[in-house]
C-alpha cells in the first residue's frame, strides 16, 4: 500500500500532533479521497481507539446526490462507523455558497475536543495555490491549505496533504473499496475545475514532478508567513491600542507608536490587527493608504472607506469601525444611589463613583447626579460656574468628534442648571468615576 499504516499514524498523531483522545470527524462525500481518508482512519481506529464519525451533506445539487448519500450510509454501516447526514436546500446554487452551508453544519456537530479531518491531498493544495496565484495573492493566500488550523472552537486538519492523487486510488483498490464519481469534476464550469482537468495536466507533462514543487513552494511560504506572523506579534506589543469601544464599535492604534517601523512592518501589522479582529483584509491599494496615513495623519473630518468598514484619525490615533449608521441616542440616566455603580450600554459598561465624587454628593445632598448626552444639557457650566464650551473640552480631553453628540457627561443639576463634571468615556480621564468594561 502507497500509504502505509504506519507513516499515517506519523502523519496524524506526530506530524500533526492530534491527540489519540480526540473524536474525529470526517467529512465523507463518498468520492475518492474522502473514502480513502475514512477507510485509514478506521484502520488506525482498530488500535488507536479514538471516537470516529462520518458526516456527509447531500446539497441536492446533482440528480444522484440521494444515491450518494445511501452509498455513504451503506459504507459507513458496512465498517461499523458513526454516520452523520443533513440534507440542505439552497436558494443560491453557487459553489461557495453550497461550501459555506455545508461547512456551517459541520461546525455544529462538533466540540472542543473535535477534530474535522478533510481528504485535501497534494494535488488539491497545488489546485489553490494555482487559483490564489491568478488573483495576486500574497504569501498567505499562496501559502494555501494549513495542515492544521482552529475551526469554530474545535480543529480543522488535513491529513492527507503530503500524499498524492495516485497514492489515494492504490489505497483504495487494494482495499477493494467502492465510490462515488462526480461528473460536476469532469465540467470546466468552475475555475478549479478549469485548473485540475487543463492547467494541472500541461504542468505535469512540461515538468513530471510539478506538483511536487507547487505544494513545496506553498509550505516554504506557509513558513514564511508565520515569521511575518510573530513579527507582526512583537511589533504591535509595541503599539498602544485602544480596545473596542461600545458607543461606535471601534478600535485604535497609535500613530506615533506605528511610525517607528518601516513601511513594510506597518502593513504587516495593519493586516495582521485586522485579522486579530475579525475584520476585513484590506487590498493592497487601500493598504498602501493606510501606510501613507501613519506617515500623514490626515484631519479627524477625513474618513477612508473600504468592505464596510472605515478609517479615521484623531489625537493621535487610527481609528477603524463599521461604517458609521445613526448612532443610537443615550438620552437621560438618573443615578439615584450614587454608593451602587450603574450600568450603562446594555449593561456592557459598569460607572462607579470615586471617592471625589462620593465627597461631592454628600456636599450636595439636594443635587441630582445624571449621565446625559449633550442634546439634553442646557447651557452647560462647569462646577466652579463658568460657562462651558463643550466642544473645546471634548476636544482637548481627545475625545473624537464623531462620539461627541450621544457621549454620556456626567452632571450635577442643581437650582435648574447642569454642572459639567465629565464625560464617561473608557479612553477619557476622569476624577469622578471609574469605568469598567467589558462586564464579565
Amino acid at each position: 500500500m502507497a500509504i502505509s499504516i504506519e507513516k499515517f499514524e506519523q502523519e496524524v498523531f506526530d506530524n500533526l500532533g492530534l491527540m489519540r483522545s480526540n473524536h474525529f470527524f470526517v467529512a465523507f462525500s463518498g468520492g475518492i479521497d474522502s473514502t480513502a481518508l475514512l477507510y485509514l482512519m478506521h484502520q488506525l481506529q482498530s488500535h488507536a481507539g479514538f471516537e470516529l464519525t462520518a458526516l456527509h451533506v447531500n446539497h441536492n445539487l446533482q440528480k444522484d446526490a440521494g444515491r450518494w448519500a445511501d452509498h455513504c450510509a451503506a459504507t459507513c454501516q458496512l465498517l461499523g462507523i458513526e454516520y452523520r447526514q443533513t440534507e440542505l436546500e439552497l436558494e443560491n446554487k453557487s459553489e461557495l455558497a453550497a461550501r459555506n452551508a455545508r461547512y456551517k453544519w459541520f461546525s455544529q456537530q462538533l466540540n472542543r475536543n473535535s477534530v474535522l479531518l478533510t481528504a485535501h491531498h497534494q494535488q488539491d493544495r497545488a489546485e489553490t495555490f494555482l487559483f490564489n496565484l491568478m488573483r495576486g495573492a500574497g504569501s498567505a493566500g499562496l501559502s494555501s491549505m494549513r495542515s492544521v488550523r482552529p475551526f469554530q472552537g474545535a480543529k480543522l486538519a488535513r491529513p492527507l496533504l503530503p500524499f498524492t492523487k495516485d497514492d489515494l486510488y492504490q489505497v483504495a483498490h487494494e482495499s477493494g473499496l467502492q465510490w462515488v464519481d462526480d461528473p460536476s469534476n469532469r465540467t470546466n464550469d468552475y475555475s478549479r475545475n478549469t485548473i485540475r482537468n487543463q492547467i494541472i495536466p500541461a504542468l505535469t507533462e512540461f515538468r513530471p514532478d510539478a506538483v511536487q514543487n507547487i505544494t513545496r513552494a506553498a509550505a516554504n511560504l506557509q513558513q514564511e508567513n508565520e515569521l511575518l506572523r510573530e513579527l507582526a506579534i512583537c511589533d504591535l506589543v509595541e503599539v498602544r491600542e485602544h480596545p473596542k469601544h461600545p458607543v461606535d464599535k471601534s478600535y485604535a492604534l497609535c500613530v506615533a507608536d506605528m511610525a517607528h517601523l518601516s513601511p513594510a512592518r506597518q502593513a504587516n501589522v495593519l493586516r495582521f490587527w485586522l485579522k486579530s479582529l475579525n475584520l476585513h483584509t484590506p487590498s493592497r491599494r487601500f493598504l498602501k493608504q493606510l501606510v501613507d496615513a501613519v506617515a500623514v495623519p490626515p484631519p479627524s473630518t477625513a474618513v477612508l472607506q473600504e468592505g464596510g468598514q472605515q478609517f479615521r484619525f484623531h489625537y493621535g490615533f487610527m481609528y477603524v469601525m463599521p461604517a458609521l449608521e445613526k448612532t443610537p441616542p443615550f438620552g437621560v440616566v438618573d443615578w439615584r444611589n450614587v454608593a451602587q455603580p450603574i450600568d450603562i450600554y446594555q449593561s456592557s459598561v459598569r460607572v462607579d463613583a470615586t471617592q471625589k465624587l462620593l465627597s461631592l454628593i454628600h456636599s450636595e445632598s439636594q443635587a441630582q447626579l445624571r449621565l446625559a448626552e449633550r442634546a439634553h444639557i442646557e447651557n452647560p457650566k462647569a462646577l466652579q460656574g463658568h460657562s462651558l464650551n463643550l466642544k473645546k473640552w471634548m476636544n482637548e480631553l481627545g475625545i473624537p468628534p464623531w462620539r461627541r453628540q450621544t457621549l454620556p457627561l456626567l452632571t450635577l443639576k442643581k437650582s435648574r442648571k447642569d454642572f459639567v463634571l465629565g464625560p464617561v468615556d473608557l479612553q477619557a480621564h476622569n476624577d469622578w468615576v471609574s469605568i469598567e468594561s467589558p462586564l464579565h
